[in-house]
């Protein structure tokens, strides 16, 4: 079983502390309720949110923000009239993108814009292995020797002072449009269209470098196309390219709030209907279409979440283990056939990526296991020379997500006996909350040859002789200034609003869609209901997954997901009453919808565990003497060969530590048994040496299978007979 899988099940049954966010006013939940006509729980959650009156709750829903004018981005007026002119003389154009998502889709957006408007353009993205993050001298020295008189680049440049400076020395303007945080000192191009600016007037700092380049679009269609008509501009950008805007929003994890909601919004409706041929050939690679499975089911529900975890991974995984240019043509082309093979590609090359990921994970938790100094370095610092440098960064999420620290991986060009000190190491970084990664890396450029991104993901480039001083210095910059460098885990798992099991229903979760879309800024409402009893506990995927089926008191029932986990490993069993901590979705399968939870955490119901510690003292106390057997609790034939077949099959399997409580799910399915008549039994076949049983800690036993072939003689068993005579009363 791997670490991962472990860390999974410790998530979804850890021993921290559950509780919900304060009530709110219930005199405004009562009026957010009765004037929006929405459930209770949907009233709560808007008034926890702020939208705590009529107005603020239907404004939020309608989705009826603004998208701000994009003159207020500094030098968008300057940007549009070198563009215009570009245009105009016919001169090169080329877009100089970034390789991740937000890049390419940057990149197809506004190739595709320019090409509409007549322009000379081309693009180029750097090669993640051979460049590394942002612009390279190299890059530009080429593109200029092209005849090329305009560099925009997107979604990269801010901090490409020295590149820029180079193209500028070769005749070739740039103009930067990104998102990413900005030095003191600016890059000496055309124009510099960045929202975080420090002399910004825009009022959205959050905007992803393709909301950037969005922005661009409409200032150009102003000016060229509407007569100033900003309206109108918007309206026909919005119309054409809103769909990839969406899509770079999300997959860059960008606050779904603001007019980032608004352009996520818009996109996702988009999506389900779009005429982009790439885009839908993306969506029936992923789910299966193009493999030839036939897809029953009503047509799928965008999310972000889908668009989170389905279409951007497969995106992605061009930029990191191939050609960035893969996803970009899928995205520019309208020939179906040419879309279906870029779609089956990049479905292709996303899962050569999961198996470089989960190669490169188990090495890099080997190293850390074997070589981290938990108690002096909060920074977790790894490098290695095999390492693919596009799937770096992923794993440094899952690295950060299990220590709870922040990590930066790096790769290194050269091995052997080829190694020296001027090797460059391309390095991506990962940070939690209160930490901003790309700040400290600035307090420690000394070392770096560059760097750059946001608060909690960032890359970098290190040379192999600088690497142990920059290791001390990032250790010693978070030591003394970020708590002491101890980083601790929240000991508290929140949600929203708690409700009743009963209150769990298909109308509250498409009641739900009001908060669409989530994500970072606008996350997904959080509920915790107590009290479910766990009628039926299965494996799907061949048992990488759970699914629980949960009974409510009502007698109604709903299916709960926990992903990443097996059934064996979860330790919540058929019959059990347990507790949830959760999202609340829409399943559609062959036509029908139900409300499906997805988990995020499990604990057993208070009344589960005294009904267990009254089960385990009963059974003490049977045991002892001092307390008789109920005769329905005293086993009979068929209850030893039923629990024998049990037990001879898990062991078989390589099974041989059982929770008590897990055989007493595996019977259930054929001779349900209670938890006195198993232990009994238990002891029975154990005396009578049928079996061998060890317990390890309480409830939980080792067993072994003596493979008795001959018939057991129960009445040889002097605890059996004794258990049956103190529960007749007899005297013994």
């Amino acid at each position: 079983m791997t670490e991962d899988i472990l860390s999974v099940a410790r998530k979804y049954l850890s021993n921290k502390k559950w509780e919900t966010l304060p009530k709110p006013d219930p005199v405004s939940v009562n009026i957010i309720k009765s004037e929006l006509g929405v459930q209770s729980a949907t009233a709560e959650l808007l008034c926890l949110r702020g939208y705590n009156t009529p107005k603020l709750a239907r404004t939020f829903i309608s989705r009826s923000e603004v998208l701000h004018d994009p003159r207020l981005l500094p030098d968008m007026d300057a940007a549009i009239e070198r563009i215009a002119t570009a245009i105009d003389k016919g001169e090169k154009i080329v877009i100089y993108g970034d390789y991740d998502v937000d890049g390419v889709t940057s990149v197809s957006i506004l190739y595709l814009y320019l090409q509409k408007l007549g322009a000379n353009v081309s693009y180029y993205i750097p090669c993640r292995s051979r460049e590394g993050y942002g612009m390279s001298t190299d890059a530009v020295q080429s593109i200029a020797a092209d005849g090329v008189k305009l560099i925009v680049t997107v979604d990269t440049g801010i901090t490409a002072i020295e590149e820029i400076e180079a193209a500028r020395q070769l005749g070739c303007d740039v103009i930067v449009t990104d998102h990413h945080e900005c030095r003191e000192v600016l890059p000496e191009a055309i124009a510099v269209i960045n929202p975080r600016r420090a002399d910004s007037k825009y009022p959205f700092c959050d905007l992803a470098g393709v909301g950037v380049v969005f922005k661009l679009m409409c200032a150009l269609e102003a000016k060229l196309r509407t007569g100033g008509d900003m309206i109108a501009a918007t309206t026909n950008i919005k119309n054409e390219y809103i769909e990839l805007a969406a899509i770079g929003t999300i997959a860059d994890v960008m606050p779904l709030c603001d007019e980032n909601r608004l352009i996520v919004g818009l996109g996702l409706a988009r999506i389900e209907n779009s005429r982009r041929v790439g885009l839908r050939a993306l969506i029936e690679a992923s789910d299966g279409a193009s493999n030839g499975i036939r897809r029953t089911e009503r047509k799928r529900k965008i999310t972000s979440s889908y668009v989170s975890y389905t279409l951007a991974p497969r995106i992605n995984a061009a930029g990191r283990i191939g050609d960035a240019a893969v996803a970009v043509e899928l995205f520019l082309t309208d020939d179906v056939r040419r879309a279906g093979e870029l779609a089956r590609r990049l479905c292709e090359i996303n899962r050569e990526r999961q198996l470089l990921e989960n190669e490169i994970a188990k090495e890099a938790y080997v190293k850390i296991e074997s070589s981290h100094d938990f108690d002096n370095d909060p920074v977790i610092v790894l490098d290695d020379e095999n390492w693919n440098a596009g799937i770096i960064g992923i794993v440094a999420s899952r690295v950060t997500e299990k220590y709870g620290r922040p990590s930066i991986l790096i790769t290194f060009e050269g091995s052997g006996s080829e190694k020296n000190d001027n090797d460059e190491g391309k390095g991506s970084g990962r940070s939690v909350a209160g930490l901003n990664l790309v700040e400290v890396l600035g307090r420690c450029s000394e070392y770096l040859v560059k760097y750059g991104g946001h608060e909690l993901a960032a890359g970098l480039t290190v040379t192999r002789s600088m690497l142990p001083a920059f290791r001390r210095a990032i250790n010693d910059i978070v030591r003394c200034e970020f708590n002491g460098g101890k980083i601790e885990v929240d000991p508290v798992l929140t949600a929203d609003i708690e409700i009743e099991p009963d209150e769990c229903t298909l109308s509250l979760a498409d009641e739900l869609s009001l908060f669409e879309p989530c994500g970072v800024g606008n996350s997904p409402p959080v509920f915790m209901t107590c009290g479910f009893l766990a009628s039926a506990v299965s494996g799907i995927s061949g048992d990488r997954h759970t699914r629980l089926t949960l009974t409510t008191p009502g007698g109604s029932s709903v299916t709960a997901m926990c992903f990443g986990c097996p059934p064996d490993l979860l330790g919540i069993y058929g019959g059990e009453i347990v507790d949830v901590m959760y999202t609340l979705d829409v399943n559609v399968f062959r036509g029908e919808a139900s409300a499906q939870l997805t988990v995020r955490a499990l604990r057993k119901n208070e009344k589960q565990i005294l009904r267990e510690e009254e089960e385990r003292c009963l059974y003490e106390k049977i045991l002892e003497g001092t307390e008789p057997a109920d005769v329905n609790d005293i086993p009979v034939r068929e209850d030893f060969s039923a629990v024998y077949r049990i037990i001879r099959h898990e062991v078989s399997m390589g099974r041989s530590i059982m929770p008590i409580r897990r055989l007493k799910a595996l019977l259930s399915q054929t001779r349900p048994v209670g938890y006195i008549k198993l232990r009994l039994t238990l002891d029975v076949l154990a005396e009578l040496k049928v079996i061998n049983k060890r317990e390890i800690e309480p409830d939980v036993v080792k067993l072994e299978d003596n493979a008795l072939m001959t018939k057991v003689i129960l009445e040889k068993s002097t605890f059996l007979q004794r258990v049956k005579v103190r529960s007749s009363g007899e005297r013994i």
